[in-house]
């Protein structure tokens, strides 16, 4: 009889199995996730998350934010599985994710700018690239502001205006975070200050708008009329200064991470970035009733 017992209890443990760990035994929508993301997107990633886990109440998706160099670092990191970045694996991680047998994907999100600023009261609203390019050489007396040397922004002037040496970068001052960098210009005429589009776009956002406030946004100009960054200029590529976040995808499965990534790039993800000002990568359909009386 306890035979029996002891057999029965054995029988019963190994039908239930190992409980299902969610940071591994997830699927696209549910379970526990990390991804990390660059630090200037986070109001953008953080309605994103928001909504995924409200129509996915058993999916956990854990954010780290961070500046584009410490991001690059963290793409080796075996944990995280997705990566949002304005810049795509070099080859030192592609050779890297090769050692572990990894062929990531990376899908396009949205398109940022780099926003060009002076102080609130300033006259001056309007700049082209050559000054920018001019002033960040040092071969003018503007000083350019950023709020982080490791960030995205000065990675993506230098490639963009300096061809990507840094040895003509002579000229750019950090002042660490946005409010302080505000107040810089506003206490030192001529000053410029760069800094991502994606903090101000929104301007259904009072917290965007009371930043905007505080500063003169200047349309830039190319070889064509000055331009303002705006969601609509960023689509149709006027404004010059433009930059893409993408999403690398690591895991070599289908699962939470492929499931967050997927509803970022699809209908409702790109809402919420059509609704916040920049430009998303596919512009949802919007679907109109017509009712005759």
């Amino acid at each position: 009889m306890i035979a029996r017992v002891v057999l029965g209890a054995l029988l019963l443990v190994a039908c239930q199995g190992k409980a299902p760990d969610p940071q591994h035994d997830d699927v696209p929508t549910k379970g526990d996730i990390l991804i990390v993301a660059d630090q200037d997107f986070q109001r953008i990633i953080e309605a994103e998350r928001f909504v995924f886990e409200s129509i996915y109440d058993q999916a956990t998706v854990r954010v780290r934010y961070l500046p584009e160099t410490a991001l690059r670092q963290a793409m080796r990191n075996d944990s995280v599985r997705v990566v949002f970045s304005a810049t795509l694996p070099g080859a030192d991680e592609v050779a890297f994710f090769r050692t572990r047998n990894l062929y990531p994907d990376h899908v396009p999100v949205l398109t940022d700018a780099i926003a060009v600023v002076r102080g609130v009261n300033s006259t001056d609203r309007t700049i082209s690239l050559d000054e920018i390019r001019r002033a960040l050489s040092g071969d003018t007396s503007v000083t350019v502001l950023v709020e982080d040397a490791q960030g995205g922004i000065a990675r993506t002037v230098i490639d963009s205006l300096l061809e990507g040496s840094t040895e003509r970068l002579r000229n750019m001052a950090v002042v660490p975070g946005l409010d302080s960098l505000l107040h810089r210009l506003n206490v030192t005429p001529g000053a410029i200050g760069l800094l991502s589009f994606a903090h101000i776009s929104d301007l259904d956002d009072p917290a965007c708008r009371a930043l905007r406030d505080r500063m003169a946004l200047l349309a830039v100009a190319d070889d064509d009329p000055p331009v303002l960054p705006s969601q609509s200029t960023l689509a149709d590529g006027q404004y010059p200064l433009r930059r893409k976040l993408f999403a690398v995808l690591k895991e070599g499965k289908t699962g939470l991470g492929t499931g967050f990534v997927s509803f970022v790039a699809g209908h409702k993800g790109q809402r919420i970035i059509l609704k916040s000002g920049l430009a998303p990568q596919t512009v949802p359909g919007r679907e109109v009733e017509l009712v005759s009386n």
